[in-house]
């Protein structure tokens, strides 16, 4: 019904324009941990996030001190952890080799190289196959073995018994339950098309994409047929903005994608292996490329500035494109509505009163330039009309002179 993209064009200038940069702080913020990048942000108990980077075996497991943990002393570790115990910050080779190929990458970028991205990636990954070395990506461990065994088996066929989920008849929580999906999905895949196109430099100033409405109604239909395997919200995901930088504008682009994930089905054990610090610095730099949205803040309107910086720091720091667009949202709402209350009471924003003083001291400029190509219009006028009048006393003059002789 194109509904969807009526309510996304109702969302803020400057949170708008913000949403790229914080879909790429979250995207950075991604590539800095562990799970999924170089692993140089850690967690800690004092203050949430610190310096990491230490080998695996000074790694010391975070867990939660809920009841279980506190009377009977069975505690559950995370996959979080911190190096403040037994030290070790920034000595892991897995780091080094990480930030080694987001440098590649970088350099490459900045020669516009389309395999950029393909050569960072592919040369920590290969890498770190190789067993028996400080950045190995099967160590000689329990989990380093299983990892290896899966590696070694290259194809993999998975069975079809789950590709049906099991449903079920208790619907007593089937409402909350799709209130929280939707308002999830539709604001983190709104925010998400909307970042992606402003990075692809095919959005106007009032937020239209062309066949915007198309793309919308395909992430619907996948949400709607993803949910029938039992998969989580299929939406469109922040990782395409690689895709992006690395020059993909059309859904050719997709369906090519779509294709080599088809065949990444067979060849899981390959594709599972690839470490997640080879990964980390593609996304860190895809992170600072859509940061230069913010190139377009106005930053001397203070609830844009409030605005836009709120949408992009709460975006990574609650792991949340939704919240991100929701504070953004709510802030500019309500500091414009004081804002305009305050007005009808007399009290214009300074800012106001700056902005109208350029708009008159530009009509001003314009007015005595125009002013001034008039008055040398009349001039060159002028000047032409002159010589024209001369001429014939001149004819004159050499007729009369003809005629004395």
């Amino acid at each position: 019904t194109g509904l969807r993209y009526k309510i996304i064009k109702l969302i803020p200038e400057p949170v708008r324009i913000a949403t790229p940069a914080g879909i790429g702080a979250f995207l950075a913020h991604l590539g800095l941990q562990t799970a999924e990048g170089i692993g140089v942000v850690v967690g800690d108990i004092a203050t949430a996030v610190t310096l990491g980077a230490c080998p695996e075996e000074k790694r010391t497991k975070l867990v939660a001190y809920d009841d279980a943990c506190r009377i009977d002393g069975i505690c559950t570790p995370s996959d979080n952890y911190t190096c403040d115990v037994e030290g070790g910050i920034m000595t892991s080779g897995t780091t080094w080799l990480g930030i080694l190929g987001m440098i590649i990458i970088a350099v490459a970028l900045a020669y516009k190289s389309k395999l950029s991205f393909i050569y960072g990636i592919g040369l920590v990954t290969i890498v770190s196959w190789f067993r028996g070395t400080a950045v190995t990506y099967f160590p000689y461990t329990e989990e380093g073995d299983a990892r290896f065994d899966y590696f070694k088996k290259v194809v993999d066929v998975p069975g079809l018994d789950l590709i049906i989920t099991p449903f079920t008849s208790d619907l007593a929580n089937a409402g909350l339950a799709l209130f929280t999906m939707l308002y999830v999905d539709f604001l983190d895949t709104s925010g998400t098309l909307l970042g992606i196109v402003t990075s692809m430099g095919i959005i106007d100033d009032e937020g239209n994409f062309e066949k915007s409405t198309q793309a919308y109604c395909v992430d619907a239909l996948s949400t709607m047929f993803g949910s029938i395997f039992g998969l989580s919200p299929i939406t469109s995901y922040i990782e395409s903005g690689a895709g992006v930088e690395a020059g993909a504008k059309t859904g050719l682009t997709a369906v090519i994608c779509a294709f080599y994930f088809f065949i990444s089905i067979f060849f899981a054990p390959i594709l599972a292996s690839i470490p997640p610090w080879a990964i980390g610095g593609a996304l860190i730099l895809v992170g600072a490329l859509m940061a230069r949205s913010l190139s377009k803040l106005n930053f001397n309107k203070v609830s844009h500035a409030v605005s836009g910086f709120l949408t992009v720091m709460v975006m990574p720091l609650t792991y949340s494109i939704a919240y991100g667009l929701i504070a953004g949202i709510g802030t500019y709402i309500v500091m414009e509505g004081v804002f305009w209350v305050l007005s009808l009471a007399g009290l214009v924003l300074p800012e106001d009163n700056v902005m109208d003083g350029e708009i008159e001291a530009k009509e001003k400029k314009l007015s005595e330039e125009a002013e001034y190509e008039d008055e040398d219009t009349k001039k060159g006028v002028e000047v032409t009309g002159g010589e024209d009048e001369e001429a014939p006393v001149e004819e004159a003059a050499v007729d009369a002179e003809k005629d004395g002789q």
